[in-house]
C-alpha cells in the first residue's frame, strides 16, 4: 500500500512453534502473529509485531514496536540504526528495550542490539545478529541466521545464566502470490535458565510457516 509520502506493508502469518532468539515462547505450540511496516521517502520507517505467546503457564501477547533510519553508503549497502520496545499483556516484568545498529544488503543484513535491563533479568546485554540469504529459483531462497547473546553486566538475578549463548536458523522460504512458506531447523547453544519461564526440552526443532503479504 502506497501514500504520499511513503509506503505500508503487512503480514499476517501462522507459525508452528513460536521461536524468538532461539527460544520458544508458544512452549511448543502454533501461534498466530500479525505485523505492519512503514517506510517513507525520507528513510525513516517504523513498525510493529503482535503475537502471542505462553508466559507462566498462561496466554498472553507480546507486543514489538520499532522505528530507524536508514543511511545508503555504497554498493548496495546502507547503514540502519533506530530503537525498539517489547511489552508482554500482563507481564510488564518482562518488557523491555533495546537500541540497534547494523548494515543491510541485498543478501545478508547484521545488526547489533544493546538492552539496559534485559527480558526479566536485571541485566545489561548486547545481542548480535547475523542474518544471509541465497537465491535458489525466482521464488525460493536459503535461509539462515545466526545470532549471538551477552551479559555485560553481574549484577542479574541470581537464577541467570550469564553466560554466553548462540541460537541459528536454517531453512527454506517459497514464495506463491501473495504467500511465503518456510521450513526451518532452529536451535539454541545449550540447555540454561536464561529463558527459565519456557519449556527448553526441545533446543533443536523444525519449524512450518505460512504467511500473507498485504
Amino acid at each position: 500500500m502506497h501514500s504520499a509520502s511513503g509506503q505500508i506493508s503487512g503480514n499476517a502469518t501462522v507459525v508452528s512453534d513460536y521461536r524468538y532468539r532461539g527460544m520458544s515462547l508458544s512452549q511448543g505450540n502454533p501461534e498466530g502473529q500479525l505485523s505492519v511496516a512503514y517506510d517513507n521517502s525520507a528513510n525513516w520507517y517504523a513498525g510493529g509485531l503482535v503475537s502471542g505467546v505462553r508466559l507462566d503457564d498462561f496466554n498472553t501477547e507480546q507486543f514489538i514496536a520499532y522505528g530507524g533510519y536508514t543511511t545508503s553508503l555504497f554498493s548496495g549497502l546502507s547503514l540502519d540504526s533506530g530503537i525498539s520496545n517489547t511489552t508482554f499483556r500482563q507481564a510488564s516484568d518482562y518488557n523491555y528495550n533495546e537500541a540497534y545498529i547494523g548494515l543491510t544488503s541485498n543478501s545478508f543484513n547484521t545488526r547489533l542490539y544493546y538492552s539496559p535491563s534485559y527480558f526479566y533479568q536485571n541485566a545489561r546485554t548486547v545481542y548480535g545478529e547475523l542474518n544471509v540469504s541465497y537465491t535458489i529459483t525466482d521464488n525460493v531462497q536459503l535461509l539462515s541466521h545466526l545470532g549471538l547473546l551477552h551479559h555485560l553486566t553481574d549484577n542479574a538475578s541470581t537464577e541467570v545464566d550469564l553466560s554466553t549463548r548462540y541460537d541459528y536458523r536454517i531453512g527454506l522460504d517459497a514464495r506463491v502470490s501473495d504467500w511465503n512458506f518456510q521450513i526451518a531447523l532452529v536451535g539454541l547453544q545449550k540447555k540454561s535458565n536464561t529463558y527459565e519461564q519456557y519449556d527448553d526440552r526441545h533446543l533443536h526443532t523444525w519449524l512450518l510457516s505460512a504467511t500473507y503479504s498485504f
